[in-house]
């Protein structure tokens, strides 16, 4: 749930992944043109969590290895996952869902 809020937050906010994912999404809308004839819903916010999904269960998976208890730093515990979620840097902003839940929810 974690992972997902923190992606979902990234797509909505236009940040680090963007033009990976408006690629993803131009291929979904192609792949299926009733997103494109939604009515009222964007095909943006339809296709939102398809368009995530990899980058979702990537950033899951670096959360689920940190280790209970010890105290992670968001460049710390980043430092390692931009290449896992094929990026060459992924550096946080203050008040951003990551940065939350690194500082926060971590004893």
């Amino acid at each position: 749930m974690t992972a997902r809020a923190i992606t979902t937050r990234w797509y909505d906010h236009q940040q680090h992944l963007t033009s990976r994912w408006l690629n993803r999404l131009n291929h979904l809308v192609v792949a299926n043109a009733h997103l494109d004839r939604a009515g009222s819903a964007s095909a943006a916010l339809l296709a939102r969590d398809p368009v995530i999904y990899p980058e979702t269960v990537i950033l899951a998976r670096v959360l689920a290895t940190l280790s209970p208890g010890a105290h992670h730093t968001t460049n710390k515990t980043v430092a390692g996952s931009p290449h896992r979620l094929g990026l060459d840097i992924l550096a946080p902003a203050t008040g951003e869902p990551l940065t939350a839940y690194l500082t926060h929810t971590r004893p």
